[in-house]
Order: C-alpha cells, then structure tokens, then sequence
C-alpha cells in the first residue's frame, strides 16, 4: 500500500492543478503525468503529495 496522507480532495486538487498549470498547456503531458502518478498509487510505490503540489507551485 502506498504512504501518503491526503485524501480525495487532496488527490482532485493536484490533478486539478496538473491540468491548470500554464507550462503544461499540452493535455496529453498532463494526462501522462496524472497517469504516471495513479499507476504509483495503484502498485503501492511511496507518494509524497505535498511534495509534487510544492513542484506544481514553483512551475505556476
């Protein structure tokens, strides 16, 4: 199982931001990204949601 310690809202937020964030104007990098991430979710890797939203926010 995978560490992290957010919730569904958390989790909505982040895609939310991936899809939003102006250097990332192409869809399918984000869609990637988004899919990237659910597939470390789903094979129990470790997640560090605060870190990747910090990485978000220093993009934006």
């Amino acid at each position: 199982m995978s560490t992290y310690e957010i919730g569904a809202f958390e989790a909505l937020e982040w895609a939310w931001n991936i899809l939003r964030v102006k250097e990332m104007n192409n869809e399918a990098d984000a869609a990637n990204r988004i899919k990237e991430m659910l597939f470390q979710l789903g094979s129990g890797a470790p997640v560090n949601f605060k870190q990747q939203m910090d990485e978000i926010r220093n993009i934006a």
